[in-house]
């Protein structure tokens, strides 16, 4: 009731008592919310701006169910996943209003990210530390609600494909494997991390090899394009279009673009490098501690992060393949997470180790919680479910807060 009337008030709650087995719904609700209220900047290139005209364009038009089938999977404009498309057409039949689409959207997203920060919690001690709680905080904002929700396609694929993995590592149940492996129903991208996991699966005993690969790939010159090209050739017809197109023909503009806007925002690169930086010693750390030589969840997480990271590396010349990073940070984190949360097994040692690395992390925290507010409304906070229909986002949270701090 009280999500319902305020769900700022619900998460703040849910925040101050994370044991209580109702706050990962209250998250879930307020992420609902949050796409309820979501704020779209005028003139602004986001994606969400495109989701937002075409639910117009399906709901003011004569488009039919057989527009929606013909579109799909046949050239390279046509729709190459499923989950969006469909949710938004569903959507227009009853309103073409963006509140409701997106509020739509919150409900998947809002449920696997609430259950993917909660596996972690649920997993501490019961007094877990400062640096713990950092981590899952860190974790969380890897990939915060306001970013899933601009780039919905994408990045509930990616918390859908980490769902999927954290409980079948814990239950060993196909249903959570098969749920990984549907996240190109989403976004066709992850057919590659879905591929990377299934070849996992019978890699995993090499736990020293893929360390040595994940090294390795640090070091390892940029491949060419041409390369990525004839690659990209073996893929299914629609999918390779939609790649070369997409993703390698346009390198060198993309390429140019952010040349130009490293230059602008150069603690964007900085983070970047920081969270590698992070990824690498920690993941070091826990192979000097042994961690690939274990049975069990932690295993699993570290060394499927570590062979997706450098993966990554190998290909992150390719615009938009550096997106993939987050999968691999997300398991390397939780990997970290739960190896402290071990009692028997972790040391005074290791917690220091892991507060001296957490400054890694600060400055990609602080950019979560900074997206998480670009992508909010006022009615975030002042608002409910029962005004959200009847109020317009047309204030942006961030720009409030910039307002009242400067």
């Amino acid at each position: 009731m009280l999500a319902l009337l305020s769900p700022f008030l619900g998460v703040v709650l849910a925040l101050r008592r994370p044991r209580d087995p109702s706050a990962k719904n209250l998250v879930w609700i307020f992420t609902v919310f949050y796409g309820a209220v979501f704020y779209i900047a005028p003139s602004s290139t986001s994606d969400s701006v495109r989701y937002a005209q075409q639910l117009l364009l399906m709901h003011d038009t004569d488009f039919g169910l057989f527009d929606l089938f013909s579109n799909f999977f046949t050239d390279r404009t046509a729709y190459q996943d499923l989950y969006q498309p469909v949710v938004t057409f569903l959507v227009s039949r009853i309103s073409g209003e963006s509140w409701l689409l997106f509020g739509t959207f919150g409900i998947l997203l809002g449920y696997v990210y609430s259950r993917n920060i909660w596996f972690l919690i649920d997993r501490l001690p019961n007094r877990p530390g400062v640096i713990a709680w950092l981590l899952v905080i860190a974790f969380a904002f890897a990939v915060g609600i306001g970013v899933s929700l601009n780039g919905v396609r994408m990045w509930t694929a990616l918390h859908v494909f980490v769902f999927g993995i954290l409980h079948f590592t814990e239950r060993k149940k196909p249903k959570f494997l098969l749920v990984s492996l549907l996240s190109p129903l989403i976004h066709f991208s992850f057919l590659v991390p879905s591929a990377l996991l299934l070849a996992f699966l019978f890699l995993k005993r090499y736990g020293v090899a893929i360390y040595a690969f994940f090294v390795a790939s640090f070091f390892v010159a940029a491949l060419d394009v041409s390369l990525i090209r004839s690659v990209m050739e073996h893929l299914p017809q629609t999918m390779s279009d939609r790649a070369i197109s997409g993703y390698v023909d346009r390198a060198d503009i993309v390429q140019e673009a952010a040349g130009a806007f490293r230059e602008r925002a150069w603690f964007l690169v900085l983070n970047s490098s920081l969270v590698s930086a992070f990824v690498f010693l920690a993941s070091t750390w826990l192979f000097l501690r042994r961690v690939h030589e274990r049975d069990g969840v932690i295993r699993f997480l570290f060394l499927l992060g570590m062979l997706i990271y450098g993966w990554v590396n190998l290909v992150a010349h390719i615009p938009s393949a550096g997106r993939f990073f987050n999968i691999g940070e997300m398991l390397i984190i939780g990997a970290v997470v739960l190896f402290l949360a071990d009692e028997a097994r972790a040391r005074k040692l290791d917690f220091q180790i892991a507060g001296a690395l957490l400054p890694l992390l600060a400055i990609d925290i602080a950019l979560g919680v900074r997206f998480f507010l670009e992508f909010a409304s006022v009615w975030l906070i002042l608002g409910n479910f029962f005004l959200a229909p009847f109020v317009d986002a047309t204030e942006g949270l961030y720009e409030f807060v910039k307002w009242v701090v400067w």
